[in-house]
């Protein structure tokens, strides 16, 4: 086996392990009905992965609704300011309205910008936490810049409003959330107190500190649920890949020789009809190589059968080597016998590949102490190529190479027989050296 083919098994063998591993433990924590799921890093980098791409897919595709939600909010805040301001601070309320609307307005922009880049994927928790600062710090030191105590009061319930956005959709998890919202919170505070703007502890803390307790715990319950069916996803997607490892094992074996590793007779049978047919209609001839190896019953009896199938299984890896274009085939026919298929190539390309053949067998040089041609394992080789027409069926061509392998072993064993395209035998058998 190369070098190259150890290592894709190795690689093959620690991904199957590596998934293996990770059912398991998604298993394990389905079982626990836990309250909070605690995931290992490399589930965790891939719950993260998740919830930010579905929130960027959510963002590049939802766009318009972000877009009438922010238009619709600012003429139902902008009438509120027109119709109930007192008309002594209505030119005041106005700039302060106009101030927050432009500072949201960025966001949203930003928002609606950032995702469409995707060199910025990895960065979404940084700016979308970024943007939702902004946003609530602005909404929440409006709400006190107001001269108008009636707007004091119902520009609060955007606050409420937007805080419950930035906790319940905006792809952030529960502790980055918490950490946003808090650090908004007392960097308003800090300026409310600086400029001496409108400030009520009580109502403060209502439409702030609970509307955060309540973002919080919505927070929490939407990635506990985002938990949960990240984690089955994962197990489908898992249970999915088992399932066509094995399928395609099965059809692997349903088409392979177990002891040679060569295609087995069915495998054989449905590629050279296909073949065939290709032949036909592109006009192209097809050949094939019979072969059958030399006084196999009596190295069984001499050297035993397990020596026999270590033989056979030698003789494949040497067929399979000789073949050199992604078309061509080699199959084990039955026992001792195999067989080439060698689509686009004419007598003399498929003889000189028997030669090729004669040269590996005579370079594997296996003992065969039981045959009467050589030390050594060899074989009878049949060529047959035709240009497939409208009057021959391609059991004609396995008739014509199956006919020239016997006349190969009549001929004496350890030579090669051909059939032309007219169906003629060859006179002469070809023999190394």
């Amino acid at each position: 086996m190369s070098q190259t083919a150890v290592r894709n098994d190795s690689s093959a063998s620690t991904v199957a392990a590596d998934e293996e591993a990770e059912l398991t433990e998604i298993q394990g924590l389905l079982d626990q009905h836990t309250s909070y799921l605690r995931f290992s890093s490399r589930l965790e980098r891939g719950f993260r992965h998740h919830v930010q791409h579905r929130a960027i897919d959510l963002l590049n595709h939802g766009w318009w609704v972000l877009i009438l939600f922010y238009v619709g909010l600012g003429l139902a805040t902008w009438l509120q300011v027109r119709v109930y301001s007192d008309p002594a601070l209505l030119a005041a309320n106005e700039r302060i309205w106009l101030w927050v609307y432009l500072a949201e307005g960025v966001a949203v922009a930003l928002l609606l910008l950032l995702p469409r880049l995707p060199a910025l994927d990895d960065l979404y928790s940084v700016y979308t936490g970024t943007i939702a600062f902004i946003a609530l710090s602005s909404i929440i030191i409006a709400t006190s810049a107001f001269p108008d105590p009636y707007l004091n009061q119902h520009a609060s319930y955007v606050v409420i409003f937007v805080i419950t956005i930035i906790y319940g959709i905006g792809g952030l998890r529960v502790l980055p959330a918490v950490a946003i919202c808090g650090a908004a919170i007392l960097l308003c505070w800090g300026v409310i107190r600086a400029f001496d703007l409108w400030f009520s502890f009580g109502h403060f803390s209502q439409y702030v500190l609970l509307a955060n307790v309540v973002g919080v715990l919505l927070c929490y319950l939407l990635e506990h649920r985002d938990r949960v069916m990240y984690l089955q996803s994962r197990l489908l997607h898992l249970e999915k890949g088992k399932l066509d490892a094995f399928s395609r094992e099965l059809t692997r074996l349903s088409r392979e020789d177990v002891l040679t590793g060569l295609a087995n007779r069915r495998h054989f049978n449905e590629t050279f009809q296909q073949e065939w047919d290709r032949a036909r209609r592109e006009h192209r001839p097809v050949a094939l190589i019979f072969i059958d190896v030399d006084h196999f019953k009596p190295f069984n009896d001499t050297h035993g059968h397990l020596e026999g199938d270590r033989a056979l299984a030698e003789v494949g890896r040497a067929l399979k080597g000789v073949l050199r274009r992604p078309g061509d085939l080699a199959a084990r026919f039955g026992g001792e016998e195999f067989v080439l298929l060698l689509p686009n190539t004419p007598l003399p390309g498929a003889v000189e590949v028997a030669q090729q053949v004669q040269e590996a067998l005579d370079a594997l040089h296996i003992p065969h102490r039981a045959s009467t041609v050589s030390d050594h394992v060899t074989a009878s080789l049949g060529v047959a190529a035709v240009l497939p027409d409208n009057g021959l069926r391609s059991a004609q061509l396995i008739a014509r190479a199956d006919e020239a392998v016997y006349a190969a072993k009549a001929a004496g064993r350890n030579c090669i027989m051909q059939v032309d395209e007219q169906g003629r035998l060859g006179d002469e058998p070809l023999r190394r050296g």
